[in-house]
Parts: structure tokens; C-alpha cells; sequence
């Protein structure tokens, strides 16, 4: 549902903006400024100087102002601490930066004024803001505060500064200027509320609250349009040159100012479908130092067929089957958890014992062991299997795997015996609406087969992307499952054509990940063969985009030949209604 509020902002709108007179907040009115002329009240903590001292007078640069205060101070035959001098030096480029901001927003046709208040302090805040609160129809919160440390490291007093200007700080503003007079409200969050970010907790726990808040108010008072915007990294501010080049290193999106202020000036043109908007990337994990222990873990986890909407598109004779690659996915995201930073590179020996079916006999609780077999600070390897116990109490075994995990994946291989040439004899067939293939719409990933020959063929996928909650447990993440198992449907595919039989995936030797297979693009995946029998495909299955570059490279994928799955490939609908989560 968009915003009621359909208009931008005009000369008739006077925000009142939060750390509004200096760094990237200022930029932002600046923007402001010229786009809506527009008033603004600039609050912040920096005094304003109604005159600079005459050490300062028409000098510029901060090497000259030390020294002119020093001799200052000398004439006087005083003496100066370099904390005192760094005290006086800072409040005058303070005082410039806000009647610079003040300038530019007059020279941008808006109007501007500055207001000296601590929004943590109620009294001082209600004192300096009461005669203009009927005014203000617009609120820019961008005040924010950092005290960065490891979450062992901190103090109370850390966490009361960051929340205290934050959140608190919030509070107090709206405790004189009600949000449901509001037109407008911006709240500046950052991507460390949406992501995480190593020693900022209390950021990005306060940050986090600013986004919920977003929504609960954009419920409340459809009429205002409420954004909170979720920052990376700026171009300038607290982002040095130093800082900037180790980001761009760790592939980190750093916001020039021209692209940030746009964006925001583009939120409040148009009426948009959700408060929250992420503008940046994750920010990097921090470098830790990996135990040489190899250590031993069991999962426990509860499945529920109500919880997992996308398995009524995965159904066989009447009931729901877990797919193969979601087997494997459950393997991967356990993995990928306890080692943030590092990423799925390669699933090798993996192999289906008993697949879990969701009928009268399925069991909830699963066990999932892992053990770690080689650890660097490149690479972890696990061991792993999938269990339940039985009404005997005893094992039953489901899946197995060795997950390996590596903290730099390779670059794409590009792969060298491509050929798409179209076998025009399949063009517009119903691959769907055949025997063979049961899935539903949350597989119904190929598009087209580009041809087909007894040794092999290629098909072209482009498998839509569908809300994350309907992917219940097994959501896509670095690792797609739902396009992995498009891409595998090639061995069902070619199995009818060629031996009028079919089966399911059952073991892969070794399975290598480049890319995350994306939804929503044409990717293609080339099958070849390498034996078959009367009861068994095994064949390689290459995922990769029209010039050939790899995502997934999978050896040895083998399915079990059974006619008998045939008839119940055709009751691919659940045989009862669920209540789906």
C-alpha cells in the first residue's frame, strides 16, 4: 500500500532537522533546499559564534589557526594546552560549517535557521522549540552518536550515548511535536540496523528500532509519508580516504553525496511501498582469528509442512518430499552460521538415504550432526548428516554431505563447450504439463529446451523470484536451492526422452559453487551425460549464463530409473488442505 500523501514537499513545509547543521545531514537539507524551497530548523549541539575571535578573522586553514592562536596566547604571556587549543579550534570550523549550511540553503531559494539544543534534554529542547512547534509540519532525524567497541568492551555510558541520541532523542522531539501533525518524517537509520556491524550493538540495535518504528507510525498515520533510510558508508563525513580505500577493497558501496542526496530527494517526489529503504551494502565481518580446534556440533530442528508454503509445489503421489537441494541447503546455511564472513564453495559425497516425506509417518524433530575436519583461515570442511530417531529409539539416517566453506571464492570459469543452438523441434513444448516433470510453480524454473541429443542437452531457465516467506525454512541465501533444482530437472528431462523413465537425484559427487545461481534472469544449464544403465543416470550438470561463465559446476549427479514414479509424478497435488504459516 503506497503512502496517502502524494506530494512532494513545497515552500509550505518547515522541517525541523536533527543534526541538520553540519556533515551528510547537512547535505541532505542542502539538497532539500534546492529541490522544494523549503524552511528548515537546524538543530544541533554546536554553538553558533556571533562573532569569531580575532585570532580566527580571515583565516582559513586549520594549520594557520593554530598558529594564530598560539600567538595569541604568547602576546597575552599565557599559556595553552594543545586540548584547550584543540577545544577553540574546532568550535570556529564548527560555527563556519552551520553558516555555510545556512548559506547554501538561502542560495538555494529555501530558508534556514539555527537552533542550539541538545535533543537528550528535554527541558532545553521544550524551552528552544515550543514557539515553533505549531510551525513544523516536517521532521529529518538525523542526529546520531558512535561509540564503538567490541560488545565486551562496553559501557553503560556508551550504550545511554548512542541510544540516548538515537532513540531517546526521538522520543523527546516528538514529546513536542506530534507525529500525527507530521506531513513528512525521515528517519536516518543506517545499514548496521539492517545487517549488523561488528563493535556497534548499540548502533545498530538503536538504528533497528528507528526502522520498526517507521512502519508501526506509517500504519498509524497513513497520511504522513514516513521514510526510514537505511545508510551505508557516505563519501565524506566519518569516511576517510584512508577508510573509503579499505571499503572499496572489501566491496563495500560507498554513497558519493551526489547519489545519497538524490536518492532522498527521489523518496520524497513519489509515493513509495514501503517505509524502510536499504541504500548501501553489508558492511565487511570482522577479522577474527580461527581456533585450530576442530570442534563437533548437533542441531536440532523442527520441521513443520505448514511453516514451508513452497513444499505444496514439490508434491509426490499426494504427499509433500523434501527436495534433494534443500537437503543440501540445510547443510550449507548451518555451516555458513557458525562461520559468518565465510561462504558455500563446494557439497561433495552427498547422498539421499531415505528422504523425508511430510506423511502420517513423518517426524518433526531432526538431528543434524557436523564435524569439522579441516580448518584454516581459508577454508573449513565439514562432515555432515541428517537423522531422526525412530519410535525404537533408534537413528534413521537421511542425508549426508561434506559441506566446504571458504572465506574467498574463486572467479568464474568460463565454460568452453557451450552450444546453443536451437533444436527448433522443441520449441513451445509444455514441459510442465508432462508426465515427468510434477513441480509446481516455485520450480517451474525451465523456459525452453535449446536442444537434446543422446549424449546430452541444454535447457534455458528463468525461474521468477517468490516472496521469502513462502520459502519458510529453506530461504535462499549465497545458495539457491529452487534454481538449483531447476537446473537438476535436466536429468529428468532427458531421461524421459531418451529411456522413457525417470527419478530423483539421489547422490552428487561433487558439487562447486562460483556464483549464486540467480532467480529472475535467463541462466542456462548444460547436462552431459556420463553412464547409463537400466536403472541409472549419472550424468554432469554445468549452470552458467549465455557466454558460458559458471555458477555451478555439479560431477556425478546420479538418479535412481524408475517407471513406477511415473504415476506418482501425476498426483502432484496434496491430498489434504494446510494451513499454511
Amino acid at each position: 500500500m503506497e503512502h496517502n500523501s502524494l506530494t512532494p514537499p513545497s515552500r509550505d513545509t518547515h522541517f525541523l532537522v536533527s543534526g541538520g547543521g553540519k556533515g551528510i545531514t547537512a547535505e541532505n537539507v542542502i539538497a532539500l533546499a534546492k529541490e522544494f524551497q523549503s524552511r528548515f530548523t537546524l538543530l544541533g549541539r554546536s554553538e553558533l559564534l556571533d562573532m569569531e575571535p580575532d585570532w580566527a578573522l580571515g583565516v582559513a586553514s586549520e594549520a594557520d589557526l593554530k598558529q594564530n592562536l598560539l600567538n595569541a596566547y604568547q602576546a597575552k604571556n599565557e599559556k595553552i594546552t594543545p586540548k584547550e587549543m584543540g577545544v577553540l579550534i574546532r568550535q570556529v570550523l564548527s560555527s563556519r560549517e552551520i553558516v555555510n549550511t545556512l548559506q547554501q540553503i538561502e542560495q538555494a531559494g529555501g530558508k534556514g535557521q539555527y537552533i542550539q539544543a541538545d535533543i537528550t534534554d528535554t527541558k532545553d529542547l521544550e524551552d528552544k522549540l515550543k514557539p515553533l512547534a505549531s510551525e513544523i509540519n516536517a521532521l529529518l532525524h538525523g542526529a546520531g552518536a558512535l561509540a564503538d567497541k567490541y560488545i565486551e568492551d562496553k559501557k553503560e555510558s556508551d550504550f545511554e550515548l548512542v541510544y540516548g541520541v538515537k532513540v531517546d532523542g526521538l522520543k523527546n522531539l516528538f514529546g513536542i511535536i506530534s507525529p500525527e501533525n507530521l506531513e513528512y518524517l525521515i528517519l536516518f537509520s543506517s545499514v548496521a540496523g539492517f545487517y549488523g556491524n561488528a563493535g556497534q550493538a548499540d548502533y545498530s540495535l538503536s538504528n533497528e528500532v528507528l526502522n520498526k518504528l517507521a512502519h508501526h507510525l506509517q500504519q498509524r498515520y497513513p497520511s504522513c509519508h514516513v521514510l526510514a533510510i537505511d545508510w551505508g558508508p557516505w563519501d565524506g563525513g566519518m569516511v576517510s580516504p584512508q577508510l573509503k580505500r579499505i571499503l572499496t577493497k572489501k566491496n563495500v558501496q560507498v554513497i558519493s553525496v551526489e547519489d545519497g542526496t538524490q536518492t532522498l530527494v527521489n523518496l520524497l517526489n513519489q509515493p513509495t511501498s514501503t517505509p524502510q529503504w536499504v541504500v548501501g551494502s553489508p558492511l565487511p565481518m570482522p577479522q577474527t582469528k580461527l581456533s585450530e580446534e576442530l570442534k563437533s556440533y548437533r542441531i536440532v530442528r523442527n520441521l513443520a509442512l505448514e511453516a514451508n508454503p513452497f513444499l505444496a509445489d514439490h508434491v509426490i503421489g499426494g504427499n509433500a518430499v523434501l527436495p534433494t537441494v534443500c537437503a543440501i541447503g540445510w547443510f550449507v546455511n548451518s555451516c555458513e552460521r557458525l562461520y559468518p564472513g565465510f561462504k558455500f564453495f563446494s557439497v561433495n559425497d552427498y547422498k539421499v538415504f531415505k528422504g523425508i516425506i511430510f506423511d502420517d509417518d513423518f517426524s518433526g524433530e531432526y538431528l543434524l550432526e557436523l564435524e569439522e575436519t579441516q580448518k584454516s583461515s581459508k577454508s573449513v570442511v565439514f562432515i555432515g548428516k541428517i537423522s531422526t530417531e525412530t519410535s525404537e529409539g533408534k537413528l534413521r539416517y537421511h542425508y549426508q554431505a561434506q559441506i566446504e566453506l571458504r572465506k574467498t571464492i574463486p572467479e568464474r570459469p568460463q565454460f568452453t563447450e557451450i552450444d546453443l543452438s536451437q533444436d527448433k523441434s522443441f520449441l513451445g513444448l509444455d514441459l510442465y504439463g508432462s508426465q515427468n516433470l510434477f513441480h509446481g510453480p516455485s520450480f517451474q524454473g525451465v523456459k525452453e529446451i535449446v536442444n537434446l541429443t543422446p549424449t546430452g542437452l541444454t535447457l534455458k531457465c528463468n525461474l521468477p523470484k517468490f516472496p521469502r516467506r513462502e520459502m519458510g525454512q529453506f530461504p535462499a541465501g549465497f545458495y539457491n536451492p529452487y534454481m538449483a533444482d531447476v537446473h537438476l530437472q535436466s536429468l529428468l528431462i532427458w531421461a524421459w526422452d531418451q529411456l522413457k523413465s525417470t527419478g530423483l537425484p539421489l547422490i552428487i559427487k561433487e558439487g562447486i559453487q562460483y556464483e549464486p545461481t540467480p532467480f529472475d534472469t535467463d541462466t542456462y544449464a548444460t547436462m552431459q551425460v556420463v553412464s547409463t544403465s537400466k536403472h541409472k543416470l549419472v550424468a554432469n550438470v554445468i549452470s552458467h549464463d549465455q557466454d558460458g561463465y559458471i555458477y555451478t559446476n555439479v560431477s556425478g549427479a546420479e538418479i535412481t530409473l524408475n517407471k513406477t514414479l511415473l504415476d506418482l509424478f501425476k498426483q502432484n497435488k496434496l491430498s489434504k488442505e494446510i494451513p499454511w504459516q
